[in-house]
């Protein structure tokens, strides 16, 4: 009877084992998903209002660029610390870049660390356990001289992915944003590491077209935000075969449920080693 209980509590510590092993595989999936439908959804209702002759491109262009033009020099906020902090919506930033009325401004695309993630408007920790989010109070992402936009992503989360990997991202790289009709594309020229407080590194630069992805750092203890600034360049394809090809130990979810099969394959074999042993010596 005794070695019918031990045996159920092996079984049971396993399963619970592999369980807890293979929650972030199976969430990371189904979020990997639901984001790829997001922008699936996205596209087909954009090319349906298309169709439908619903969308003034001209018209969305213009008020994206006044909105930039009027926007007021300021120190930007923590995207993080402030995400839920505000009461009052601004119903005009809402009505920018919102052609299918779901807050999707559009993509951002990361071809170095394989990443496609709809970006909405603001950075609310809704937006950002599923997505990517636009900083309100800096520059929309439609590109243009003196603007500097922000693109702000969770890090480690254990269901989803998003920035995970945006310290691999070296000077040179280059990501797109496509938004609207067009694609834009931005080189790395900088990447910093710097407090929550202190968003200089955020502000327009007179005459320069800037793009910020930024996100906390480091890994699991996120003290700190981690900035990989681009600046805008001509698109080309190529751009889009820059996939890092090295093994990332933060998101390769695989590998762990790997190492902890193996750990509790060992653990088993040596309760049940144990086990025998004893019996023999009885």
């Amino acid at each position: 009877m005794k070695k019918k209980y031990s045996n159920i509590i092996i079984v049971a510590v396993f399963i619970i084992g592999l369980s807890l092993l293979l929650y972030p595989t199976i969430a990371n999936k189904w979020n990997t998903y639901r984001q790829s439908k997001l922008i699936s959804n996205y596209d087909a209702k954009v090319e349906e209002l298309k169709k439908a002759g619903k969308i003034d491109y001209e018209k969305e262009w213009k008020n994206a660029r006044d909105y930039n033009s009027a926007l007021v020099p300021m120190i930007l906020p923590d995207s993080f610390a402030i995400a839920d902090a505000k009461e009052e919506k601004d119903r005009f930033y809402e009505s920018c870049l919102n052609i299918t009325g779901d807050g999707i401004m559009g993509m951002v695309e990361i071809p170095k660390i394989d990443v496609e993630l709809p970006i909405y408007h603001y950075t609310t920790e809704e937006v950002l356990k599923n997505a990517a989010g636009h900083l309100e109070g800096s520059s929309l992402p439609v590109g243009g001289k003196s603007t500097h936009s922000v693109i702000s992503a969770h890090r480690g989360l254990p269901s989803a992915i998003l920035f995970t990997d945006l310290d691999k991202m070296k000077k040179g790289d280059h990501f797109m944003i496509h938004v609207l009709d067009d694609i834009l594309c931005y080189e790395v020229d900088r990447i910093s590491i710097v407090k929550p407080e202190d968003t200089s590194d955020l502000n327009v630069e007179k005459g320069k077209d800037l793009m910020t992805l930024l996100t906390c750092t480091p890994y699991g203890v996120n003290t700190e935000r981690l900035l990989v600034r681009g600046h805008r360049v001509p698109y080309k394809e190529a751009y889009s075969s820059e996939k890092d090809s090295s093994i990332s130990l933060e998101t390769n979810y695989i590998l762990w449920v790997v190492i902890g099969l193996l750990l509790t394959a060992a653990l088993i074999g040596g309760m049940y080693v144990r086990e025998r042993k004893k019996k023999h010596e009885a």
